[in-house]
């Protein structure tokens, strides 16, 4: 190893450590007003309606009713949520679906769900053009279909694939859907919230194939913390998710307000997409029996649709990869006032 090279390894590995022990203390000191300093790492960096209740929860004051100052930070491949929760430069953070916490923790990352979002949420489909014909599986056996590698879409679509016993020719195209337009792939990855609006309001209208058509439960959404934020600062952990939970219903009830708030951190987000996207994702949280709630059956049936196509081990410890503790704190309080 180089001189140079040592340098910029010590340099980082500094920067890194100088953001973890900030972090570490405005969490254990109060800041401005006595708000605790927090931040929220979310997937992605573009404006999504999905995340709306984060943006509410600021804007309509649910964070510093709680007591928290909540920074939220735009999620990228190097900035991603469960590397920054692990580093600890990050408090909580928003996940894909429960898959990307099973395969966070098997690889060792001492992550928690405190909550989940979506249920039953059939967000990630296969998408092929309406005049194509293509619109079930087995339609797709040694076909061009894109993927975009080391996204969670991946992961689930593989499993349709496999519990199907079906073969495509693979390509790596990650959020490209120029080569489909074009007619050089014959399907592609998609969400049916993101590209699944977009592409029609484009002029490209396109045919769903839906993992849940054949068996596969997927959910979206959860919001996940570290052990260590459990473990150290659980009173900061439950205000965080009671500020959330009040967001969302909020979100809920005030479709406008929510659409609104998303187009105010990007002007270019368009309010007509913003209210399809919502409509899809109310569903979801609406499928829940309690918003948030995160079940045994659910992070159960995850595990075993994970294992079938190995991508965790039999052996993982399902029930360390989530809590409802702090759910049943919040709902706890809401049934206490009700009486």
């Amino acid at each position: 190893m180089n001189k140079k090279t040592l340098i910029g390894i010590v340099v980082v590995t500094l920067v890194i450590a100088a953001i973890v022990g900030w972090k570490l203390n405005l969490i254990s000191s109060d800041g401005q007003g006595g708000m605790k300093q927090l931040s929220l790492r979310l997937p992605i960096p573009v404006v999504d309606t999905s995340f709306a209740p984060y943006y509410l929860a600021k804007d309509k004051g649910f964070f510093n009713k709680n007591k928290i100052n909540v920074t939220i930070e735009p999620g990228t491949p190097e900035l991603n949520p469960i590397k920054m929760l692990t580093q600890g430069v990050d408090d909580f953070a928003v996940l894909g679906g429960p898959e990307l916490l099973l395969s966070a923790r098997a690889k060792g990352a001492p992550l928690v769900a405190i909550a989940l979002i979506h249920k039953d949420s059939d967000f990630v489909v296969f998408v092929t053009p309406k005049d194509s014909g293509l619109t079930k599986v087995n339609q797709l056996s040694g076909k061009k279909v894109g993927f975009f590698y080391g996204h969670i879409s991946t992961d689930i679509l593989h499993m349709l694939l496999k519990k199907e016993n079906i073969e495509v020719e693979e390509v790596d195209v990650g959020f490209n859907y120029g080569p489909l337009i074009s007619g050089e792939l014959d399907a592609q990855w998609a969400f049916r919230t993101t590209a699944g609006i977009t592409l029609p309001t484009k002029g490209f209208e396109v045919n769903f194939i839906s993992p849940a058509d054949y068996g596969i439960i997927t959910q979206g959404h959860v919001l996940v913390t570290t052990e260590k934020m459990i473990r150290d600062h659980p009173e900061i952990v439950q205000n965080f998710l009671n500020a959330v939970l009040d967001a969302l219903h909020y979100s809920l009830n005030n479709v406008q307000e929510a659409v609104n708030s998303s187009v105010a951190r990007d002007s270019t987000f368009q309010a007509s997409v913003g209210k399809k996207q919502l409509a899809i994702y109310n569903k979801t949280i609406g499928n829940n029996s309690r918003l948030g709630l995160i079940t045994e059956d659910i992070m159960g049936t995850t595990k075993t649709q994970m294992v079938e196509v190995g991508l965790i081990p039999a052996n993982f410890n399902v029930q360390a990869a989530y809590t409802t503790h702090f759910l049943d704190g919040y709902y706890s309080g809401i049934d206490e006032y009700a009486k």
